[in-house]
């Protein structure tokens, strides 16, 4: 099996909610409002068009998808999510990743094991203190089968 990992870093904000119920995102934007409750970080270092090229091709065979979220101290969280066909991964300022099966040119993922809303309070704490965060993602070629695809994913403790 083969993997393709692209790494995507960017800066938390005081307004780093992480309360969205169904999606989690990035953005290059250099501002956030209160109203961004999905948002984990600013400034991004790229969106879903800025990706590499073996992941975007990964994704767009409806590979597997794993997102791992790191920040300066070392508190981390991960999810699962799913490529589709119907992916365009052209949005050159955010990347997001949907529980739902929802496609625009931002989403890299759907059908995701996680949200903002559902990530690891301390690390949205240490976002919201404005800590530099990492967004690690890895793909395999191959189609994640719809048995593997509806198993829970239980947290790892990093304190």
């Amino acid at each position: 099996m083969e993997y393709c990992v692209d790494v995507v870093t960017f800066e938390g904000h005081v307004n780093v909610r992480a309360t969205h119920p169904t999606s989690l995102e990035v953005t290059k934007d250099d501002y956030l409002t209160p109203r961004g409750d999905c948002i984990i970080g600013i400034k991004s270092s790229k969106g879903a068009s800025d990706l590499r090229q073996c992941l975007k091709d990964d994704l767009k065979r409806g590979g597997i998808l794993l997102g791992i979220i790191i920040t300066n101290s070392g508190l981390f969280d991960y999810f699962i999510a799913e490529g589709s066909e119907r992916l365009t991964l052209k949005n050159t300022q955010k990347l997001i990743v949907r529980k739902s099966h929802y496609v625009d040119d931002s989403t890299i993922g759907l059908r995701s094991n996680k949200s903002s809303r559902d990530l690891d309070r301390a690390l949205v704490e240490a976002l919201k203190r404005g800590e530099k965060g990492y967004l690690v993602l890895v793909t395999s070629g191959s189609k994640i089968s719809q048995e593997l695809s509806t198993l829970p994913i239980l947290p790892l403790e990093l304190h």
